[in-house]
């Protein structure tokens, strides 16, 4: 079982230096991991930062945690730009770098705000166009794609990924088919709840089936929650329970409503409290 933190880099951790600081403290815990929300806007008067400048100011500053933006919206990014940074940040990090992806939503107004695509279904086939482009991309192979959304003719992307296989983990809202489906032609499937914590074990335990039934990655495929340890009376029975129903990854959630910089320092100093 990992351990990772699930921070909205919100109000007092929209300043990066925040969230470097709580990196190395994070790292020095016993920490296995660091994933920044990937927001354009939060509610109104809060203030925001971007997940990809202040994830390179992390993996500057730490040596063996892992990162990623969780999730990142693939219909508001044009992938040619994402494949770059992924890239970049992979070489920058010395190959610690997972990415996460979704359709995102319009919870925020993050797609109506700036004319962008509504519909759900068309976002849909912009995230499997996406990713496709992502892996041609990442190849170091020239690029022909016509898709329906995106047409590329592009030389070779160069330097590849450092990584043979940057893991890409999936979201998607539990119980929605399609997600799954995608997440299993990728390396890990990040479910999301209605409720901030997961469901019960039984649950979690038929996503895991869902996702091996249909899986092409064979073994190493990741299961990835968000929890808060730091608040269940037994933290290291739960993550038991969580590891026995195929969880690989658990991450300490962090509300953006209620985001208090000491309360976030404080279970951080703590270390992982759900590792007997």
């Amino acid at each position: 079982m990992q351990f990772g933190i699930f921070l909205p880099p919100f109000r007092g951790f929209a300043d990066p230096q925040a969230v470097v600081h709580l990196a190395r403290l994070a790292e020095e815990t016993g920490w296995d991991g660091l994933f920044l929300w990937d927001h354009i806007l939060s509610e109104p008067g809060v203030a925001v930062a971007d997940v990809w400048v202040t994830l390179a100011a992390v993996a500057t500053a730490t040596e063996k945690l892992r990162i990623g933006a969780m999730v990142t919206p693939l219909p508001r990014r044009r992938p040619w730009t994402l494949a770059r940074q992924i890239v970049t940040l992979d070489h920058l990090s010395s190959g610690r770098l997972y990415v996460g992806v979704g359709l995102g939503d319009d919870g925020w107004r993050e797609f109506s705000s700036f004319q962008e695509e509504l519909d759900p279904k068309q976002r849909a086939i912009m995230v499997d166009e996406s990713l496709e482009l992502l892996r041609l991309f990442h190849s170091g192979e020239p690029v022909n794609f016509n898709g329906s959304k995106y047409q590329v003719n592009a030389s070779e992307f160069l330097p590849k990924p450092l990584q043979a296989q940057i893991p890409i983990w999936i979201a998607g809202r539990w119980p929605n088919r399609a997600p799954l489906s995608r997440a299993a032609r990728y390396q890990g499937y990040f479910p999301i709840f209605a409720a901030p914590d997961p469901l019960p074990a039984p649950e979690l335990s038929e996503i895991e089936s869902i996702v091996r039934s249909l899986s092409e990655t064979g073994p190493g495929f990741d299961l990835v929650v968000r929890y808060s340890t730091a608040s269940t009376p037994d933290p290291i029975d739960a993550a038991q329970r969580l590891e026995a129903a195929g969880v690989t990854w658990i991450l300490e959630n962090f509300s953006a409503s209620k985001l208090v910089y000491e309360e976030v320092v404080r279970v951080v100093a703590a270390g992982p409290k759900g590792r007997s």
